[in-house]
């Protein structure tokens, strides 16, 4: 209880300061500590840009600045593992569809392989940390949540821990109205050669967001879906309905992350 209090006293105070103070803060504890990252404002201060001397990644959300403490590079290499993306063996020229992109790391781990990147985040500062990451600060990350169909949905947001969904939560800082659309509504596959993976990370919505791309899964090589205990108040999970979904569409289980309960489906047709 008492270890709880005092990191929600750390927290309020990390948020109350001025971004430039935040910043002076933090990298003198980290050199202190040894890590190698070192951040800055930009982006009228709404967003830090993270530096560990050999890349940098821009984010948004203060409390989420500390997973680069081991490098960049390092990151983006554990969340792949995560996601069982190690477990592929990709051919360039192809695509990366990204549902629920967050800041786009996984953008940068699939064009550093030789593969075109589609990004999805309804959260609009994290889409715009998604476009200074992937694509030259151009408005390209497509603002909108991924669903079984083209709509208007409302988001539950809870951004600061990567969990906003539009299923309700407890908790949630704010009711956002945005745009969703069917995955088989929104890309044309038709001209990638190389491996194409899908990203699932819709915080509950998974079966649905499946649902809404079962014309495109043909055209798809790999889909990786987070099956974990995300959805709604209940905190249920979604492997089962997953798992039956792809199966039918003629994918296989690859591999899991069983911490995680994320899945690496591969599509035996293709």
């Amino acid at each position: 209880m008492r270890s709880t209090l005092f990191k929600d006293r750390i927290n309020v105070w990390r948020n109350r300061m001025s971004p430039v103070l935040y910043c002076n803060v933090v990298n003198v504890l980290n050199s202190i500590r040894g890590k190698k990252h070192r951040i800055s404002p930009v982006q009228d201060e709404q967003i830090f840009l993270a530096d560990d001397g050999q890349s940098q990644i821009h984010f948004c959300r203060r409390l989420r600045g500390n997973q680069f403490k081991r490098g960049v590079m390092q990151h983006l290499d554990m969340l792949a593992g995560q996601y069982c993306l190690n477990q592929i063996d990709v051919v360039p020229g192809g695509v990366f569809i990204d549902c629920g992109a967050n800041i786009g790391e996984m953008g940068l781990w699939a064009q550093a392989r030789g593969l075109a990147y589609i990004a999805f985040e309804p959260e609009a500062l994290e889409a715009r940390c998604c476009d200074l990451n992937n694509f030259d600060g151009n408005s390209e990350t497509r603002r909108e949540a991924l669903w079984k169909e083209t709509t208007m949905l409302t988001l539950y947001s809870m951004p600061e821990s990567a969990d906003s969904s539009v299923f309700e939560v407890e908790d949630s800082s704010a009711r956002i109205e945005v745009p969703a659309v069917a995955l088989d509504d929104a890309v044309d596959l038709s001209g990638f050669p190389g491996t194409v993976v899908f990203k699932v990370e819709a915080e509950g919505a998974e079966p649905e967001v499946l649902e809404g791309a079962a014309r495109t899964l043909a055209l798809i090589d790999w889909v990786t879906v987070d099956c974990g205990y995300e959805r709604g108040k209940e905190k249920a999970h979604t492997f089962v309905e997953t798992n039956v979904f792809l199966h039918d569409q003629g994918f296989r289980l690859h591999g899991m992350h069983p911490k995680r309960v994320v899945a690496l489906y591969r599509n035996m047709e293709r």
